[in-house]
């Protein structure tokens, strides 16, 4: 979907420049013909000149914004699904958060605002790149989708989804705060085991959350929740700054 929407105003933009081009292509036949003065003045306003000039230079600087917004989309891609060397790696928490947020923008862009505050000096986590990356967006995943059953529910606002890094000694934190649902007391305890979900029917497999809790095992780190039912819910990743087998 976020690929599909920039290819298609670029291919709306480049049938309009060929149009264009067709039309200049005609009005430089004329001159080089030597055609008259009254032709080329009602080819000129058949081209409509004025418009072209305003009209060119804004679908040319649109087709590259969208080029350019692709190949973001694509960048991020890569880094979500990059299988990594078997080992961990020094990886980079913050542009794993934004390719997260980048992938899964049509998930959120009518139903939350993004705030985002990524400590600049957060140090690489030795991490497995790919499995990480996946844990990071199921999590994010897992708090849009209760935003959205807040508006299922009839509410109007838009929620806010909130992403935050720090370093806490020798542990890097991140923290995804949604104003979402929340959890009830009753079956808070029980939202990291596996096929474990509270959607309705065919709506998830309770996969998300258990995999990335198993994804921050493995990393020797831990994965926390703190949520108010009816007010939302705030997830606290920590992961050890050293390798740890």
């Amino acid at each position: 979907h976020e690929i599909n929407t920039p290819i298609q105003y670029i291919g709306d933009n480049l049938r309009f420049l060929q149009q264009g081009f067709d039309g200049l292509e005609r009005l430089l036949a004329a001159y080089q013909a030597r055609a008259g003065h009254e032709q080329i003045l009602r080819l000129f306003e058949e081209v409509d000149m004025d418009y072209l000039g305003q009209e060119i230079p804004n679908a040319l600087a649109q087709s590259l914004e969208g080029v350019e917004r692709v190949a973001e989309i694509v960048r991020a891609i890569k880094q979500i699904v990059h299988p990594g060397s078997g080992g961990k790696v020094p990886s980079d928490i913050n542009a794993a958060l934004l390719g997260a947020l980048n992938i899964s923008r049509h998930e959120w862009k009518y139903v939350a605002e993004t705030v985002t505050d990524l400590d600049p000096q957060l140090p690489r986590v030795p991490a497995l790149a790919g499995e990480l990356n996946q844990a990071l967006l199921n999590i994010i995943l897992n708090a849009v989708h209760a935003m959205e059953e807040v508006r299922r529910r009839g509410g109007n606002r838009r929620g806010t989804l909130t992403v935050t890094t720090r370093r806490n000694a020798d542990w890097a934190e991140i923290v995804i705060k949604d104003t979402g649902t929340g959890i009830p007391p009753a079956i808070r305890e029980r939202i990291f085991e596996p096929f474990f979900t509270t959607k309705e029917p065919g709506k998830g497999t309770g996969q998300g959350l258990a995999i990335a809790k198993g994804v921050v095992d493995r990393h020797g780190g831990t994965l926390t929740v703190d949520s108010q039912e009816g007010t939302g819910s705030t997830f606290t990743l920590r992961l050890p700054l050293t390798a740890r087998e």
